[in-house]
């Protein structure tokens, strides 16, 4: 695919990076027939979800008419002449770009059925800003989708571990489904842990008020800030936590508060993209109280020893078939 086209896409879905920016700077001073071809292109990949397909041709001849034009009252028109030619190399693309994405725009804003799914890598966290204006941050091997624009209800779908900062919406909840939960807000700060490999979802209310319901609507738990609900399976647990140490890890802290060691390890994998194996079963009873920052892996294994004692060790990375290697993995034992 051309590069440039991939540069268009992650400019229209607001994807891109500064570097991107200045690549698109650059891309305006195309040639016109190249520009054209370019943007008609992009047009083809996008119009089989709108079920049809724009000639822009008399899009760039209007414009082309209009730059065309002279001034009877200009006394030099050879200068004239010139200053138009200039300015249609100049203006041309900015102007063809913002027809161009208007009209695409309008298009895509028209579709019922148009979702945005966005994924973050092992090891990585991003922010997010929604059609209503509320803010999620998705922590590693974690994704989320959501409608193009919202209707109605505003309602998105996570896997692995997000934030939310509700915009205040009365009249239209917030709804997150994670998996067979679904948590209804109206404007709120809350945690959510639902990654697959893990039987436990999680809730962790920081400020407001939630609801917490199964497949079938029925309310399982209203929280309150400062509580957390656990769901296994068709058992809840409700109880009172600290709330803002779930949520510093959008800050770039990793905090446990007298976390066991299963939780230690999940959180560590998704942190830094590793995969923990826990050789010894005698080790889930050790519980921690740590803080993270810019620590490596390996560092905050170290500290980790510090306050119980434990052995650790690295396995060789495997490489896949398609040559991409495995994440890093790490075997705790015991240290006795």
């Amino acid at each position: 695919m051309d590069p440039r086209l991939s540069l268009l896409k992650r400019f229209f879905q607001n994807r891109y990076s500064r570097k991107d920016y200045l690549e698109l700077k650059k891309l305006l001073l195309t040639p016109d027939d190249e520009w054209r071809d370019l943007m008609t292109q992009h047009w083809k990949e996008f119009s089989p979800q709108t079920g049809q397909y724009k000639d822009l041709t008399e899009v760039f001849n209007a414009i082309n008419r209009k730059l065309e034009k002279r001034s009877p009252r200009l006394p030099f028109r050879k200068l004239a002449r010139g200053w138009s030619r200039i300015a249609a190399i100049l203006l041309l693309p900015l102007l063809l770009l913002t027809a161009f994405l208007y009209v695409q725009f309008r298009e895509y804003l028209s579709q019922q059925d148009v979702y945005v799914e966005v994924a973050s890598p092992a090891g990585s966290r991003i922010t997010l800003h929604l059609p209503d204006g509320s803010t999620v941050w998705l922590n590693g091997n974690s994704q989320i989708s959501y409608p193009a624009v919202f209707s109605e209800d505003r309602q998105v779908k996570i896997s692995g571990e997000a934030f939310f900062k509700v915009s205040s919406d009365k009249d239209h909840p917030f709804v997150v489904q994670a998996d067979d939960l679904f948590i209804r807000a109206t404007g709120t700060e809350f945690n959510v842990l639902t990654y697959p490999d893990e039987s436990v979802k999680s809730v962790i209310l920081k400020e407001g008020k939630v609801s917490v319901l199964d497949a079938g609507q029925t309310v399982l738990q209203d929280m309150e800030a400062g509580y957390r609900y656990d769901r296994e399976i068709d058992e809840g647990k409700y109880a009172k936590t600290d709330a803002e140490s779930y949520g510093d890890w959008i800050n770039g802290k990793l905090v446990f508060e007298n976390a066991a060691m299963d939780e230690v390890a999940k959180r560590l994998e998704h942190w830094y993209g590793v995969s923990i194996g826990i050789k010894d079963s005698s080790l889930l009873n050790l519980h921690f109280k740590a803080t993270f920052i810019n620590e490596s892996i390996e560092e905050a294994l170290k500290l980790l020893q510090s306050t119980a004692t434990f052995n650790y060790r690295f396995i060789n990375r495997e490489i896949r078939p398609d040559g991409i290697p495995e994440a890093a993995k790490i075997i705790i034992s015991s240290g006795s």
